[in-house]
Protein backbone atom coordinates (compact mmCIF):
# COMPACT_ATOMS: atom_id res chain seq x y z
CA UNK A 1 0.00 0.00 0.00
CA UNK A 2 1.67 3.56 -0.99
CA UNK A 3 1.90 5.83 1.86
CA UNK A 4 1.86 9.25 1.34
CA UNK A 5 3.74 12.43 3.02
CA UNK A 6 1.46 15.76 2.29
CA UNK A 7 3.45 18.89 1.91
CA UNK A 8 1.94 22.18 1.95
CA UNK A 9 4.05 24.48 -0.05
CA UNK A 10 1.90 27.65 0.77
CA UNK A 11 0.19 30.59 -1.99
CA UNK A 12 0.72 30.32 -5.79
CA UNK A 13 1.07 33.89 -5.55
CA UNK A 14 3.85 33.87 -2.59
CA UNK A 15 6.24 31.21 -4.09
CA UNK A 16 9.57 31.81 -4.28
CA UNK A 17 11.29 28.44 -6.17
CA UNK A 18 14.70 27.91 -7.11
CA UNK A 19 16.30 25.94 -9.71
CA UNK A 20 19.38 24.38 -8.32
CA UNK A 21 20.00 22.19 -11.56
CA UNK A 22 18.76 21.99 -15.27
CA UNK A 23 19.83 19.95 -18.05
CA UNK A 24 19.05 18.16 -21.06
CA UNK A 25 20.75 15.01 -21.81
CA UNK A 26 20.36 11.40 -24.09
CA UNK A 27 20.90 8.56 -21.77
CA UNK A 28 22.42 5.39 -22.64
CA UNK A 29 20.60 1.98 -23.93
CA UNK A 30 19.12 0.38 -20.10
CA UNK A 31 20.96 3.63 -18.34
CA UNK A 32 19.32 3.85 -14.47
CA UNK A 33 19.23 6.40 -11.79
CA UNK A 34 18.27 5.29 -8.67
CA UNK A 35 16.92 3.46 -6.92
CA UNK A 36 17.41 6.73 -4.98
CA UNK A 37 15.97 9.69 -2.98
CA UNK A 38 16.93 13.22 -3.63
CA UNK A 39 16.79 16.42 -1.35
CA UNK A 40 14.94 18.89 -3.41
CA UNK A 41 12.33 17.97 -6.15
CA UNK A 42 12.55 17.01 -9.76
CA UNK A 43 10.76 17.90 -12.68
CA UNK A 44 11.32 15.50 -15.97
CA UNK A 45 10.22 16.20 -19.92
CA UNK A 46 10.59 13.30 -21.95
CA UNK A 47 11.83 14.69 -25.37
CA UNK A 48 12.26 11.59 -27.64
CA UNK A 49 12.99 7.62 -27.09
CA UNK A 50 11.54 5.74 -24.10
CA UNK A 51 11.64 5.23 -20.39
CA UNK A 52 10.61 3.68 -16.89
CA UNK A 53 10.03 5.53 -13.86
CA UNK A 54 8.88 3.49 -10.50
CA UNK A 55 7.60 5.79 -7.87
CA UNK A 56 5.51 4.74 -5.23
CA UNK A 57 3.58 1.52 -6.06
CA UNK A 58 3.15 3.04 -9.10
CA UNK A 59 5.17 2.40 -12.27
CA UNK A 60 4.77 4.96 -15.80
CA UNK A 61 6.14 3.96 -19.37
CA UNK A 62 7.33 6.99 -20.38
CA UNK A 63 6.81 8.27 -24.20
CA UNK A 64 8.07 11.38 -25.94
CA UNK A 65 6.17 14.63 -24.79
CA UNK A 66 5.29 13.17 -21.40
CA UNK A 67 6.36 15.03 -17.96
CA UNK A 68 6.98 13.48 -14.47
CA UNK A 69 7.52 14.84 -11.42
CA UNK A 70 8.82 14.15 -7.54
CA UNK A 71 9.65 14.99 -4.40
CA UNK A 72 12.21 14.91 -1.60
CA UNK A 73 12.38 11.52 -0.39
CA UNK A 74 10.25 10.04 -2.49
CA UNK A 75 11.64 6.57 -3.07
CA UNK A 76 12.26 6.35 -7.38
CA UNK A 77 13.90 4.57 -10.13
CA UNK A 78 14.38 5.99 -13.59
CA UNK A 79 15.56 3.45 -16.64
CA UNK A 80 15.86 4.48 -20.54
CA UNK A 81 14.58 1.76 -22.61
CA UNK A 82 17.10 -1.18 -24.17
CA UNK A 83 15.65 -0.68 -27.75
CA UNK A 84 15.13 3.49 -27.90
CA UNK A 85 17.10 5.29 -25.13
CA UNK A 86 15.72 8.86 -24.16
CA UNK A 87 16.51 12.24 -24.56
CA UNK A 88 14.79 14.46 -21.76
CA UNK A 89 15.44 17.63 -20.26
CA UNK A 90 15.43 17.59 -16.13
CA UNK A 91 14.75 20.41 -13.46
CA UNK A 92 16.24 20.18 -9.75
CA UNK A 93 14.30 22.81 -7.94
CA UNK A 94 13.10 24.08 -4.27
CA UNK A 95 9.48 25.27 -3.83
CA UNK A 96 10.18 28.03 -1.56
CA UNK A 97 13.68 29.61 -0.84
CA UNK A 98 14.94 33.57 -0.30
CA UNK A 99 17.92 32.94 -2.31
CA UNK A 100 17.51 32.62 -6.04
CA UNK A 101 21.18 30.79 -6.36
CA UNK A 102 21.31 26.92 -7.10
CA UNK A 103 21.91 24.65 -4.54
CA UNK A 104 23.65 21.62 -6.65
CA UNK A 105 21.65 18.44 -6.01
CA UNK A 106 24.47 15.82 -6.05
CA UNK A 107 24.93 16.11 -2.07
CA UNK A 108 21.35 15.54 -1.90
CA UNK A 109 21.14 12.16 -3.65
CA UNK A 110 20.78 9.01 -1.94
CA UNK A 111 20.71 5.34 -2.79
CA UNK A 112 17.39 3.31 -1.12
CA UNK A 113 15.73 0.36 -1.41
CA UNK A 114 12.47 1.03 -3.48
CA UNK A 115 9.31 1.41 -0.98
CA UNK A 116 5.85 2.36 -1.65
CA UNK A 117 6.62 6.10 -0.16
CA UNK A 118 5.99 9.16 -1.83
CA UNK A 119 5.64 12.92 -1.11
CA UNK A 120 3.22 14.61 -2.16
CA UNK A 121 2.86 18.76 -2.77
CA UNK A 122 -0.36 20.84 -2.11
CA UNK A 123 -0.42 23.99 -3.78
CA UNK A 124 -3.23 27.06 -2.27
CA UNK A 125 -4.83 28.54 -4.65
CA UNK A 126 -6.65 30.51 -2.55
CA UNK A 127 -8.02 30.04 1.78
CA UNK A 128 -10.78 27.47 0.49
CA UNK A 129 -9.02 25.82 -2.62
CA UNK A 130 -5.55 24.03 -3.31
CA UNK A 131 -4.23 21.51 -5.44
CA UNK A 132 -2.50 18.00 -6.11
CA UNK A 133 0.71 18.89 -7.76
CA UNK A 134 0.84 15.96 -10.40
CA UNK A 135 3.17 13.24 -10.72
CA UNK A 136 2.58 12.68 -14.23
CA UNK A 137 1.50 14.84 -17.15
CA UNK A 138 1.13 16.10 -20.75
CA UNK A 139 1.10 19.59 -21.59
CA UNK A 140 1.31 20.59 -25.89
CA UNK A 141 4.19 22.79 -26.61
CA UNK A 142 5.60 22.64 -22.24
CA UNK A 143 9.80 21.61 -24.24
CA UNK A 144 10.25 24.98 -24.96
CA UNK A 145 9.59 25.98 -21.46
CA UNK A 146 12.14 23.51 -20.51
CA UNK A 147 14.31 24.57 -23.01
CA UNK A 148 14.51 28.08 -21.80
CA UNK A 149 15.12 27.18 -18.24
CA UNK A 150 18.11 24.73 -19.38
CA UNK A 151 19.41 27.79 -21.64
CA UNK A 152 20.00 30.14 -18.68
CA UNK A 153 21.46 27.68 -16.39
CA UNK A 154 23.52 26.37 -18.91
CA UNK A 155 24.86 29.64 -19.66
CA UNK A 156 24.63 31.72 -16.19
CA UNK A 157 24.59 35.35 -17.59
CA UNK A 158 24.44 38.27 -15.32
CA UNK A 159 20.86 37.97 -13.46
CA UNK A 160 20.30 34.46 -14.54
CA UNK A 161 18.56 33.08 -11.46
CA UNK A 162 16.15 35.65 -11.31
CA UNK A 163 15.28 34.93 -14.98
CA UNK A 164 15.34 31.06 -13.44
CA UNK A 165 12.91 32.12 -10.93
CA UNK A 166 10.79 33.66 -13.38
CA UNK A 167 10.54 30.50 -15.96
CA UNK A 168 10.11 28.16 -13.28
CA UNK A 169 7.09 30.44 -11.46
CA UNK A 170 5.65 30.43 -15.02
CA UNK A 171 6.33 26.60 -15.54
CA UNK A 172 4.78 25.67 -12.73
CA UNK A 173 1.66 27.87 -12.81
CA UNK A 174 0.98 26.07 -16.21
CA UNK A 175 1.53 22.60 -14.76
CA UNK A 176 -1.04 23.70 -11.64
CA UNK A 177 -3.74 25.47 -14.76
CA UNK A 178 -3.64 22.18 -16.83
CA UNK A 179 -4.14 20.24 -14.04
CA UNK A 180 -7.59 22.56 -12.86
CA UNK A 181 -8.59 22.35 -16.45
CA UNK A 182 -8.23 18.43 -16.54
CA UNK A 183 -5.67 16.71 -18.18
CA UNK A 184 -5.48 15.28 -21.32
CA UNK A 185 -6.53 11.56 -21.59
CA UNK A 186 -3.01 9.89 -20.92
CA UNK A 187 -4.20 6.80 -21.94
CA UNK A 188 -5.57 7.89 -25.76
CA UNK A 189 -2.16 9.57 -25.48
CA UNK A 190 0.09 6.66 -25.15
CA UNK A 191 -1.56 4.59 -27.88
CA UNK A 192 -0.67 7.47 -30.79
CA UNK A 193 2.83 7.94 -29.32
CA UNK A 194 4.73 6.06 -31.97
CA UNK A 195 2.96 8.58 -34.32
CA UNK A 196 4.08 11.45 -32.35
CA UNK A 197 7.67 10.31 -32.04
CA UNK A 198 8.15 9.66 -35.90
CA UNK A 199 6.50 13.55 -36.64
CA UNK A 200 8.93 14.92 -34.65
CA UNK A 201 11.98 12.97 -35.51
CA UNK A 202 11.07 13.11 -39.49
CA UNK A 203 8.52 15.92 -40.06
CA UNK A 204 9.92 16.18 -43.53
CA UNK A 205 7.89 12.38 -44.65
CA UNK A 206 4.69 13.47 -46.40
CA UNK A 207 3.05 10.73 -43.22
CA UNK A 208 -0.08 9.58 -44.17
CA UNK A 209 -2.84 8.69 -41.68
CA UNK A 210 -2.41 5.09 -43.15
CA UNK A 211 0.95 4.74 -42.75
CA UNK A 212 1.01 6.79 -38.91
CA UNK A 213 -2.17 4.26 -38.19
CA UNK A 214 -0.18 1.06 -38.97
CA UNK A 215 2.82 2.04 -36.88
CA UNK A 216 0.19 2.74 -33.90
CA UNK A 217 -1.94 -0.97 -34.69
CA UNK A 218 -4.85 0.80 -35.89
CA UNK A 219 -7.31 1.10 -38.49
CA UNK A 220 -7.01 4.72 -39.61
CA UNK A 221 -10.35 5.81 -38.40
CA UNK A 222 -9.82 5.46 -35.07
CA UNK A 223 -6.61 6.64 -34.73
CA UNK A 224 -7.68 9.79 -36.77
CA UNK A 225 -10.21 9.63 -33.93
CA UNK A 226 -7.82 9.71 -30.70
CA UNK A 227 -4.98 11.52 -32.51
CA UNK A 228 -7.69 14.83 -32.33
CA UNK A 229 -8.87 13.87 -29.15
CA UNK A 230 -5.47 13.80 -27.75
CA UNK A 231 -3.70 16.54 -29.48
CA UNK A 232 -6.29 18.54 -30.38
CA UNK A 233 -5.71 18.76 -34.31
CA UNK A 234 -5.49 16.21 -36.97
CA UNK A 235 -2.29 14.24 -38.22
CA UNK A 236 -2.12 16.62 -41.23
CA UNK A 237 -2.25 19.71 -38.90
CA UNK A 238 0.06 18.49 -36.29
CA UNK A 239 2.36 17.34 -38.43
CA UNK A 240 2.45 20.60 -40.48
CA UNK A 241 3.08 22.10 -37.10
CA UNK A 242 5.95 20.03 -36.58
CA UNK A 243 7.21 21.42 -39.65
CA UNK A 244 6.62 24.54 -38.76
CA UNK A 245 8.38 24.62 -35.58
CA UNK A 246 11.15 23.06 -37.42
CA UNK A 247 10.93 25.68 -40.09
CA UNK A 248 12.07 28.57 -37.59
CA UNK A 249 14.97 26.71 -36.10
CA UNK A 250 16.50 26.36 -39.48
CA UNK A 251 15.36 29.89 -40.43
CA UNK A 252 17.32 31.61 -37.39
CA UNK A 253 20.11 29.31 -38.25
CA UNK A 254 20.79 31.59 -41.70
CA UNK A 255 19.01 28.71 -43.99
CA UNK A 256 17.32 30.21 -47.27
CA UNK A 257 13.72 29.86 -47.59
CA UNK A 258 14.15 27.17 -50.44
CA UNK A 259 16.53 25.55 -48.41
CA UNK A 260 14.23 24.76 -45.30
CA UNK A 261 11.45 24.26 -47.91
CA UNK A 262 13.37 21.13 -49.51
CA UNK A 263 14.85 19.86 -46.28
CA UNK A 264 10.93 19.46 -44.45
CA UNK A 265 10.64 17.76 -48.03
CA UNK A 266 7.94 20.11 -49.38
CA UNK A 267 7.73 20.18 -53.26
CA UNK A 268 6.58 23.53 -54.10
CA UNK A 269 8.14 26.79 -51.87
CA UNK A 270 4.62 28.37 -52.58
CA UNK A 271 2.70 25.69 -50.57
CA UNK A 272 5.35 25.84 -47.77
CA UNK A 273 4.98 29.64 -47.19
CA UNK A 274 0.90 29.40 -47.31
CA UNK A 275 1.17 27.12 -44.16
CA UNK A 276 3.83 28.76 -42.76
CA UNK A 277 1.91 32.47 -42.84
CA UNK A 278 -1.34 30.50 -42.10
CA UNK A 279 0.56 29.29 -38.65
CA UNK A 280 3.03 32.09 -37.65
CA UNK A 281 0.55 34.79 -39.30
CA UNK A 282 4.66 35.89 -41.19
CA UNK A 283 5.63 34.83 -44.53
CA UNK A 284 8.66 32.86 -44.06
CA UNK A 285 10.91 36.06 -45.28
CA UNK A 286 9.04 38.19 -42.68
CA UNK A 287 9.99 35.96 -39.78
CA UNK A 288 13.49 35.72 -41.16
CA UNK A 289 13.76 39.51 -41.05
CA UNK A 290 11.99 40.24 -37.73
CA UNK A 291 14.31 37.61 -35.96
CA UNK A 292 17.30 40.10 -37.55
CA UNK A 293 15.75 43.27 -36.35
CA UNK A 294 14.63 41.41 -32.82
Amino acid sequence: METNEEVNVGFLTTLKPTVNFANKMSAKEGQSWGPRTISDCQLIFVESGKATLTLGEKTYSLNAGECVFYGTDSSHKLVSSNSNPFTFMSIHFDWNSESTNPIHPLYGIRDCQLTNKITTYKVKLDEQWEVIFPHHFIIPNIDSMFANIVKEYRYEEQGYTFILRGLLTQLITLIIRNEINGNPSLGERRKIAPALEVIRKQPENNWTIHELADICGYHPTYFSSIFKESTGYTPKQYLINERIRKAKHLLLESKTVEEVSIKLGYTSIHYFCRNFKSTTGLTPTEYKLQSLEL
